[in-house]
């Protein structure tokens, strides 16, 4: 699954998330098999290893919305299951993966998450999303009772200042101040992820490993 692909300049875009604090992945091309025969030997034991990972920093929040928080480890392992699935070769084609993914890293005051709206009858997938219309918009965290709400990260062709529709796979970034991340830090602080829309208003606590692992996306970096 790809993220929505950098706005712009690939150097401008770069640049901007490292000023924000976001650091850019610590991969290279040279740590991306593209034999996909290689990579197909060895991909059940990536999975296998990715899998509890993945289960460890998901949120399901009610009966339909799931949002799985990212780190370096979940963005390598799609930058390289990207590049099996199109047979990438070319350095400069797995450059541009690394690059459109590295937007997705967490940093120091920020978190990032893959929202998935989970809808088992194909026949109402239109109008379940219809009914669900901004409800990307309608995330946020609460961290001791204080909202922190949730940033879309827009597509290539979309304008940051026009919300876009509704579709089953959002992206989202959770800007935290200080207060906020050293908060968040504590595990002692209550946190609860909430879905805040008119159809759909549910919220769910984020508890033990999950917050365990989410304090770590939080370290201050050097």
């Amino acid at each position: 699954m790809r993220p929505p692909r950098p706005l712009g300049s690939s150097s401008a875009n770069i640049h901007e998330t490292d000023h924000l604090g976001g650091p850019t992945m610590a991969l290279t091309v040279a740590d991306i098999i593209t034999d996909p025969e290689v990579y197909s030997a060895r991909r059940p034991a990536a999975r296998t290893r990715i899998l509890p990972v993945r289960a460890e920093r998901r949120v399901r929040v009610g009966d339909m919305i799931v949002l799985e928080f990212e780190n370096e480890q979940t963005l390598r392992y799609q930058v390289q299951e990207m590049v099996y699935a199109e047979r990438l070769h070319s350095p400069s084609e797995v450059a541009h993966e690394i690059e459109i993914y590295s937007r997705l890293l967490p940093s120091s005051h920020a978190l990032t998450a893959t929202v998935l709206i989970e809808l088992d009858v194909a026949e109402a997938v239109r109008s379940e999303l219809e009914r669900l219309a901004g409800v990307q918009h309608s995330i946020r965290l609460e961290i001791d009772g204080v909202p922190a709400p949730a940033e879309e990260i827009p597509g290539p062709d979309e304008d940051p200042d026009v919300p876009g529709p509704t579709v089953s796979v959002h992206m989202l970034r959770f800007p935290l101040d200080d207060s906020a991340r050293d908060a968040f830090r504590d595990p002692a602080v209550p946190v609860e992820l909430v879905v805040d829309h008119p159809a759909y208003n549910e919220a769910t606590p984020i508890t033990g490993a999950t917050r365990i692992s989410l304090i770590a996306d939080l370290a201050l970096r050097g």
